[in-house]
């Protein structure tokens, strides 16, 4: 960027700084999370210190007002094309600068810009940018607007993207039945053989089977059972 660019860009900004106020909260006073368009002090550093701190702010809001990056796909596209030129967020500790997102953020003040840091372990918010209707730059958050400050030492996760699509879900875990052991196959008795005995439950008493009487054959003697009154019959004598 020559000499004479950075020296408007810097009196732009400087009357930025007298023309806007800051945002304000709910109860109407002034949002402290806000900081106004030139007006950052000095650098904060340890584990605590704001990851918007590791970002170029005031660099990128420049390339948005005088670049004409007024969307999320250009600006995240300029802001990765040298990696390290805008961030120095290293989240993941592997010694290389994070990948930085950009997603668009609805404002009533004009245009928003939330910038995060995509490294393997996740997606986190940095910082949002706030633009006029006239996309001229107003101030930033160190998270969410209106929110709490993202740190390095407790970054905050980022939001989905509305249309983004959903998670694919979790695989639908069906139960086995227990496999059923088929029952031997009724046997065919053949006409006049008869039926096998039934074979007596474990543990009932065995009955005796009641004999089936002989018939009697001509010429012998039948045996008459001890004890009984009938007299035997005797056998017929020859003529």
């Amino acid at each position: 960027m020559s000499e004479r660019p950075a020296r408007s860009a810097t009196l732009v900004l400087a009357g930025l700084v007298i023309a806007c106020g800051k945002p304000v909260d709910p109860s109407g006073n002034e949002d402290a999370t806000f900081t106004k368009a030139s007006m950052a002090g000095p650098a904060p550093t340890g584990d605590n210190r704001p990851l918007s701190a590791d970002l170029a702010v005031e660099p990128v809001s420049m390339l948005v007002t005088f670049n004409r990056l007024k969307s999320a796909d250009k600006l995240q596209e300029a802001l990765n094309k040298k990696p390290g030129q805008f961030s120095h967020i290293d989240l993941d500790k592997d010694a290389n600068p994070d990948p930085l997102t950009v997603a668009d953020r609805p404002s009533k003040d004009g245009h928003a810009f939330e910038i995060r840091v995509r490294p393997a372990t996740g997606e986190f918010v940095v910082a949002t940018m706030l633009f006029d209707q006239e996309w001229s730059y107003l101030g930033h958050y160190d998270g969410v607007m209106g929110g709490s400050a993202s740190t390095t030492a407790r970054p905050l996760p980022a939001a989905p993207l509305a249309g983004a699509p959903a998670p694919p879900p979790a695989p639908v875990v069906v139960a086995t039945p227990p496999a059923v052991v088929p029952s031997a196959a009724p046997t065919q008795v053949a006409a006049g053989t008869p039926a096998p005995a039934p074979t007596p439950a474990p543990g009932a008493p065995a009955v005796a089977a009641t004999p089936t009487p002989t018939p009697a054959v001509a010429g012998a003697v039948q045996a008459v059972p001890a004890g009984s009154t009938q007299p035997a019959a005797a056998a017929p004598t020859s003529p």
